[in-house]
């Protein structure tokens, strides 16, 4: 054999073994191809929620921390003009309050900061100031009913101290909103208002709303619109019950008071507010109700006499009930959208401040219609109407008459995507109810009193609304 032989037995051979691999491989194609199988026999297709889930987490994966600066002034010019037997046109006064019927210029100005770590969370942080103290627009004597829903000043400056420092820049929201699960979110922080723990707001009638009153869905004590510090979780299923939410609040304004006989957390002195809410949403409709145990120095927004009750009550609780809700029409036009609101509140007391007394209830209600697109696109008319919380019952003394109603009118009118104005005009037929002529708790309840004097104010304003 010559001596190059094995190296050519060598190559032969390998050149069989590459070909028997190939027909190998060749088989196992062929045997596949009559007996498909799936890539994956283990794992079946991902369904629609898990497919949302998937793409939700992908997209938290490559989320970016985000912070966005809102800012929004209001300014108002107008004027109140009071009427009533309670009226002293000489002195200009009523009830022995001084009328603040001079045409005022004030303004609101808030920065909002809102920064996101995950996506899923808020961070809120807002700056306010204003100087509607001094103005018949704010919740001064003698008619409180005809705040305005944004007036603002903070602190309140009384005119006996001439120190007090005037349109200071403050902190009016400091909370952080997170999840605990896809249907769960938590909200707590040491600024903010009963309205950030909830999930829903029982009302549309609020595109650049006026007076205070008509923005508490009908009942000022369920929603009391508390501002303290507060914690609160809200549970909003999917699938089947989606539209429905639950939702629990607690505000303490006092909670910065480590005085345990004048505020702190979880203590009678901090005028805790527990509410609970339950909602049901639709596209068109809306339909809530809610509860809420105001505690001591209860804030009961209507009539000075449910008012001051409420604040002068000590060892026990205002319990307040509300159902409210809305409708809204397929399209805009003519036919307006509704919102209406019904309140009911409960005292339970041991101590009240006039002798006798044993038991109060004051009830309330608001309804409000809202036009989209009139006239214009963007342009939006608005009415409401209702009767502020007053006196309904007493136990223990004389029955008073503390009815009063209310009416407001006002029309959106946009000037450009960023500025709009807002002339409105509202009426209050008896702002102090059955305190017309007096301050004194016991003048109103004690015995031997005469009828209460009348007393009607009329408001007319421009509001102006930047936002960028």
């Amino acid at each position: 054999m010559p001596p190059s032989a094995p190296h050519l037995c060598a190559a032969v051979a390998a050149r069989r073994a590459l070909d028997a691999l190939r027909c190998l491989g060749l088989a196992i194609g062929c045997a596949a191809a009559l007996n498909p199988q799936p890539l994956n026999a283990q794992a079946p297709p991902l369904s629609a929620q898990e497919l949302e889930a998937f793409t939700a987490a992908k997209e938290l994966e490559s989320f970016i921390p985000t912070t966005t600066i809102r800012v929004q002034v209001n300014a108002v010019v107008g004027a109140l003009r009071y009427e009533g037997s309670a009226v002293d046109g000489g002195a200009n006064t009523a009830a022995g309050f001084p009328l603040l019927n001079a045409l005022t210029l004030n303004h609101d100005a808030r920065l909002t900061i809102d920064t996101s770590f995950t996506g899923q969370d808020l961070f809120r942080v807002r700056l306010r100031s204003g100087n509607f103290g001094p103005s018949g627009f704010f919740s001064n004597p003698p008619t409180p009913l005809s705040r305005l829903d944004f007036a603002f000043e903070e602190p309140l400056c009384r005119a006996d101290i001439a120190t007090c420092n005037r349109n200071l820049v403050t902190v009016n929201r400091a909370y952080l909103q997170f999840p605990l699960g896809p249907e769960i979110r938590f909200t707590a922080g040491s600024r903010l208002m009963q309205g950030d723990l909830l999930p829903v707001w029982p009302s549309v009638a609020n595109d650049s709303p006026i007076l205070e009153l008509f923005q508490r869905a009908g009942a000022a004590g369920a929603y009391s619109r508390r501002v303290g510090a507060g914690f609160g979780a809200w549970w909003q299923p999917t699938g089947r019950l989606r539209g429905l939410s639950i939702a629990y609040a607690a505000v303490a304004p006092q909670a910065d008071n480590g005085s345990p006989g004048e505020g702190g957390l979880f203590t009678a002195a901090g005028g805790q507010t527990n509410t609970v809410q339950m909602a049901y949403t639709r596209p068109r409709w809306n339909l809530t109700a809610a509860y809420t145990r105001n505690g001591q120095r209860a804030l009961l927004r209507g009539t000075p006499l449910a008012s001051q009750l409420a604040a002068d009550c000590r060892d026990g609780a205002l319990h307040s009930w509300s159902l409210a809700g809305y409708w809204q029409p397929a399209n805009a036009g003519w036919i307006p959208s509704i919102s209406a609101g019904w309140g009911l509140d409960r005292f339970a007391f041991a101590t009240t401040p006039v002798a006798g007394l044993t038991g109060v209830r004051t009830t309330s209600w608001s309804v409000g219609l809202s036009w989209s697109d009139v006239f214009s696109s963007g342009n939006s008319v608005m009415l409401a109407v209702g009767a502020p919380a007053h006196v309904s019952r007493l136990q223990g003394v004389e029955a008073v008459d503390d009815y009063g109603m209310a009416l407001e009118a006002s029309s959106l009118i946009p000037i450009t995507d960023t500025f709009s104005l807002t002339p409105a005009v509202f009426w209050l037929s008896r702002p102090r109810g059955a305190m017309g002529a007096t301050t004194s708790l016991t003048e109103a309840l004690g015995p031997g009193r005469g009828p209460a004097a009348s007393l009607g104010v009329w408001g007319g304003l421009v509001r102006a609304t930047l936002r960028f």
